[in-house]
């Protein structure tokens, strides 16, 4: 069986019809990279030393790319304010190593990432869904934006 990418496991649990389904995905793919990456996105905690729009990188086109991103988290505390690990590191070896990391990485995963760096959370997959699937992961949750247009019915105000 072939290890699913963090993109695939998002993508999946953002698929699922219920939230208790979605727990189930994130619960039954539980890694360490997983838990990192949800945190950084929603958690409002974790600051990045990096401009909050993407560089600018060339996708990676290797076919073996595909599940990089779980070596790859190791080098996530060199772009994060609150973690000493990148403090030596000048500003442009960071946004360096960051577009290496994007470069290097399956395009889904690196569109996930991206995502993290802007801090936006997916709107059907919210703060209170990954807490659910993992207690306490996310202590200060950030609001997630949603679509535009009208509410879905079930968000609709009953009156």
């Amino acid at each position: 069986m072939t290890t699913l990418s963090l993109a695939e496991i998002v993508n999946t649990a953002r698929k699922a019809e219920t939230v208790e389904e979605k727990v189930a995905v994130l619960k039954r793919n539980d890694n360490k990279a997983l838990r990192d990456i949800l945190a950084l996105m929603c958690d409002s905690r974790w600051t990045f030393d990096l401009p909050e729009t993407a560089p600018p990188y060339k996708e990676s086109v290797i076919n073996e790319s595909h599940g990089l991103l779980y070596r790859e988290m190791r080098k996530m505390p060199y772009f994060v304010e609150q973690m000493p690990d990148g403090n030596n590191l000048s500003r442009v070896r960071k946004e360096s190593l960051f577009i290496q990391l994007l470069e290097s990485v399956d395009p889904e995963d690196a569109k996930l990432i991206i995502r993290m760096l802007s801090k936006e959370p997916y709107p059907d997959l919210a703060p209170e869904v990954i807490n659910q699937a993992f207690p306490g992961a996310i202590q200060e949750p950030i609001a997630v934006k949603r679509g535009r247009g009208r509410p879905k019915k079930s968000e609709a105000p009953v009156s």
